[in-house]
Formats: structure tokens, sequence, C-alpha cells
């Protein structure tokens, strides 16, 4: 799963956060406001219009993971991703919805061993045909997540495809580089020291990880070469 950064907000602090950072709230009436509006998000006609606010779908999609409502949560995701409100302007607000759904199923899929394949489908095809430009950390992470996703069902060349698009998409962040050093252990055709480079000269503490990695340590060459190559060029 993505890995903790300190200018980054990990999965867990996602799901469990009530308020995006997005959402600046221009007092306690406007935070009563939108708490109201939120209920009717899912009518017919009204809720349409209330589906524009980002900070009411923020607000009702917190209640429905807090009552445990994941069908009604997901709803909510797919027709606000679907819809034009968010995909035309601010499209980071688009992604930022994209990765909290990411993170949502990845937290169910390590917590309760529960797995929608269908909805990691739509998702996986909402994000390739996601908003541009795919710049950013909320891009990376859900490409990360299509990822992942792709490998566990054996699709080694899916998932070295979506890793490539979170490796431009944050250039700051190491895992997706690590990611894509880890696929070339199991494809041919990957320069796995230059991906592990590149990723421990981002975050050093990815050299740790590849030591306790029980792959990685079936390579001792490669060990030796990735900390060759980073301590010549620190």
């Amino acid at each position: 799963m993505p890995e903790n950064k300190s200018d980054h907000i990990t999965y867990r602090n996602l799901v469990h956060n009530q308020i995006s950072p997005y959402i600046v709230f221009k007092g306690w009436w406007h935070q009563i406001l939108v708490e109201t509006l939120s209920y009717g998000i899912q009518w017919p006609w009204v809720g349409r219009w209330i589906r524009h606010s980002f900070a009411a779908v923020c607000t009702a999609l917190s209640r429905l993971r807090r009552r445990g409502d994941y069908r009604g949560l997901y709803t909510l995701l797919i027709n606000a991703l679907l819809g034009s409100a968010f995909r035309h302007r601010k499209t980071y607000l688009w992604w930022y919805l994209m990765r909290f759904a990411v993170a949502v199923a990845q937290e169910r899929q390590i917590n309760w061993m529960v797995r929608d394949f269908i909805l990691e489908d739509n998702l996986i095809l909402m994000g390739t045909l996601g908003p541009k430009p795919w710049v950013g950390y909320d891009v990376a992470y859900a490409f990360v997540g299509f990822s992942l996703w792709l490998f566990e069902r054996g699709d080694i060349q899916g998932a070295v495809n979506m890793i490539q698009i979170s490796v431009q998409a944050d250039e700051t962040w190491g895992y997706p580089e690590y990611l894509y050093g880890w696929y070339g252990l199991f494809t041919p055709g990957i320069d796995s020291v230059t991906h592990f480079s590149r990723a421990v000269q981002i975050d050093w503490s990815f050299f740790q990880r590849m030591k306790l990695d029980k792959t990685c340590s079936q390579h001792p060459e490669l060990l030796r070469e990735v900390q060759k190559r980073t301590l010549v060029s620190k």
C-alpha cells in the first residue's frame, strides 16, 4: 500500500478524516447548512444540484462511511465521478474523490479482506479516462492503487502501465519508483536497479524496506548495486 510521507496524507488519514483539506467553511452557519444539504444529496432532482457542492459531497461521504453504508458511499462516489461538476473545473477535486474511492476500497481489502472486482474495474476505467493533467499526489495514489489491483490479478503488464503513470504524476513520492523496481523482479525489460535507486534517492527508508523484503533479499547483488549508486549520487 502507499507509503507514509510527511507532506502526503496516507490512506488511513484520508478515510478517517471527516473533512477534505480543500473545504473551508465560512463559519458555523456554513457548516450546518452544508450538513443539512448533504442529507438530500441522493434526492432525484434537488440532489443533482447539491452534488455540485464539493463540501456537501464530502460531508455525505463521511457520514455514509461512519455508518458502514458502503453501497451508498460508492453509489454517491460513482455519480460524482461520472458527473460533470468536478470533471471540467477544479479537476483536482475530481482526483481527490477518486483517491478517496481507492483508499476506502484498500481499507476494506486490508482490514476485512473484502474485494469488489467490479468496483475495481469501474474505478480503473474511470481513472484511465479521468480529467487531465494527470499531475499530483492524488493522481499518483489512484494509479498506484490500480496497479496493485492488476498485479494481484496476475496482469503484470497492466500493473506496469499504471505504475508508469503514477511515477510521472508525482516525482516527489518514492513509492511508485519502488513498486516499479519491484515489478522488475517478476518481469523482463525493467531496470529494477534504476527504479529502486530513484526511490532511495527520494527517501532513504526505501533501502531499509528493500533489505526487509523477502523477494529483494533473494537478489543481494541488486541491493549492493542500489546502495552503490545511491551513495555515489549523495
